[in-house]
């Protein structure tokens, strides 16, 4: 099928990593369980509108800490942003901003794990880190009830 009848109106420019940090500590983890915490945030930062095209820059946060008891094994931090860019034509604004809320956030994670699993195994972490599936309607919803207060 051709690609041109197939492409959405809503895509990626690019990406990049804004901030990124990796601890590590050398622990005993043979006798003990090591307990893994995810905290995920993200942050619209940028929409731009004209009549060109709608431009949006998203953050993506991650913050992975792992501990054995009260150690830290290892924490690494990675703040993600994505440039996505929409037709006017065919989009509204609103619209726009569910997707870059949406697809943004779901294209952001993959690059996300993608990026961490490899930093994470270059970093001598074995297993490597793998982030778990996001729900990003819940996440949504967890920032929406969060922004509220």
């Amino acid at each position: 099928m051709d690609s041109k009848k197939v492409l959405a109106d809503f895509q990626l420019a690019g990406n990049r990593v804004s901030n990124f940090s990796i601890e590590t500590k050398s622990l005993d983890t043979r006798s003990n369980t090591v307990d893994l915490n995810y905290d995920i945030d993200y942050n619209i930062l940028e929409i731009i509108e004209d009549e060109e095209r709608y431009v949006g820059l998203l953050e993506f946060i991650i913050i992975v800490k792992a501990k054995i008891k009260n150690s830290i094994l290892f924490k690494i931090n990675l703040k993600m942003e994505g440039i996505f860019i929409g037709n006017p034509k065919k989009l509204t604004l609103e619209h726009f901003e569910d997707m870059l809320e949406l697809n943004g956030i779901a294209t952001l994670s993959h690059l996300s794990r993608s990026y961490i699993i490899s930093v994470s195994s270059l970093s001598g972490l074995n297993p490597p880190v793998k982030l778990p599936m996001i729900n990003v309607h819940k996440l949504r919803e967890l920032k929406d009830k969060k922004n509220e207060k």
